[in-house]
């Protein structure tokens, strides 16, 4: 059956509330700023209220792209804040809005798990990103020693509407290779997963990349 669910409605309602559950979050989300380039353009996929994208504009020329134009109003007041500059664009990550190889990074925290279709997401990511340049996940997931608090906390997520993946599999199939995947996290039930475009295309490895 097709999926109805109607997201960009469901986190403009959520964009008032969610700037401070993303402050928590903050520690984990973080993670990904070492995994950044020495030079930009950088992508953020699903900003939210904009903390990481804020930092990262301090460092590098920084887009970021979401669903929700009121996650965008909410990332736009903290930039403000924060006195940077930053490009914000309304669009879907499976639709990216952007030339191919147009940036040096694209970055995902807590937004993959989001997306319903990972695959035809990732592959954006990959054309989007220029030969050379990274894709940085970090996101929830369940670890290699499938431990039974990591897992409940899993299904509990699922419940919430979120996707629990194999994230080197699907990069790997969209021509990305994976550089490095770290679990990290209360009971490792949290992962960063780092992925970088070749020079020449790379032949994709088979598997659904869903982790059950």
């Amino acid at each position: 059956m097709p999926n109805t669910f109607d997201y960009r409605r469901f986190y403009d309602r959520l964009a008032r509330i969610y700037a401070p559950m993303a402050r928590l979050w903050w520690p984990y989300t973080a993670r990904a700023l070492s995994w950044l380039p020495a030079q930009g353009p950088v992508l953020e996929i699903g900003p939210g209220p904009g903390y990481l994208l804020a930092t990262m504009a301090r460092r590098l020329p920084a887009v970021g792209v979401d669903l929700s134009w009121a996650m965008l109003c909410q990332a736009r007041t903290r930039l403000a804040r924060a006195g940077v500059r930053a490009e914000l664009v309304q669009g879907d990550a499976c639709a990216l809005p952007f030339p191919s190889q147009s940036f040096q990074a694209v970055v995902l925290t807590f937004a993959f798990s989001a997306i319903p279709d990972g695959s035809r997401a990732l592959r954006e990511v990959a054309r989007v990103l220029a030969p050379g340049g990274r894709a940085v996940l970090v996101d929830a997931g369940i670890p290699d020693d499938r431990n039974p608090m990591a897992r409940g906390l899993a299904r509990i997520w699922e419940r919430f509407g979120a996707h629990m993946r194999d994230e080197p599999i699907l990069m790997a199939r969209a021509g990305l290779q994976v550089m490095a995947r770290e679990e990290f996290g209360p009971w490792r039930c949290m992962r960063v997963v780092v992925g970088h475009r070749p020079e020449r295309p790379s032949p994709g490895l088979a598997g659904t990349g869903d982790r059950r």
